[in-house]
């Protein structure tokens, strides 16, 4: 159980590292958003070691290939966007003035979840039934987001309009890292 408890961890930072972004950047981000938004990084980081262990596990070969060129993709993208933008906004309010959405909220999921699919193929070396696997690690995540979140907001508030710069190189480096890792460079 123990070993599932740090995968679900080792699993949400990706998740917890978009949550305190959205934190940052996004001034409708209510607690209600907050909640949603963890629920949705707990339930795909959950729901793709289930579908890499039932669906995907012919073809994990090919997903571990790519996975990492999708994740910079993703990220590197989301990230630039945010620092252009933290350039072109001096003022402060207009620096947090996007609107955070479901369509964002599902990108960004997906995105976070992505290598997770390749641990479906462990899932049955676990001492603990990979259903029971999946819920404890989507759990684990969500708990982890909605301190990321908390943390974001906080995050803001100290650096202002400073923060989507931040909040974007963070992002962006996630990406680099993923992609380094995948290349074997990391």
């Amino acid at each position: 159980m123990f070993e599932v408890i740090l995968l679900g961890i080792s699993l949400a930072m990706d998740s917890l590292s978009m949550s305190i972004v959205n934190g940052i950047k996004y001034k409708n981000y209510s607690k209600k958003m907050m909640l949603v938004s963890s629920a949705s990084f707990g339930l795909f980081q959950g729901t793709m070691p289930l579908l890499g262990y039932l669906i995907f596990l012919p073809f994990i070969k090919y997903v571990d290939e790519i996975d990492h060129w999708i994740v910079f993709m993703i990220l590197g993208y989301l990230g630039i966007s945010m620092i252009i933008e933290g350039i072109r906004n001096n003022d402060e309010q207009e620096a947090t003035s996007e609107s955070f959405s479901y369509k964002i909220l599902f990108t960004e999921s997906v995105a976070t979840s992505i290598d997770a699919l390749s641990v479906g193929v462990t899932l049955p070396s676990l001492a603990v039934n990979s259903y029971l696997s999946c819920l404890i690690i989507a759990g684990c995540t969500f708990l982890i987001c909605l301190i990321g979140h908390s943390l974001g907001k906080k995050i803001a508030l100290l650096l202002k309009n400073k923060a989507i710069i931040f909040g974007g190189s963070v992002l962006f480096l996630i990406g680099l890292k993923t992609l380094l890792e995948g290349l074997g460079i990391l």
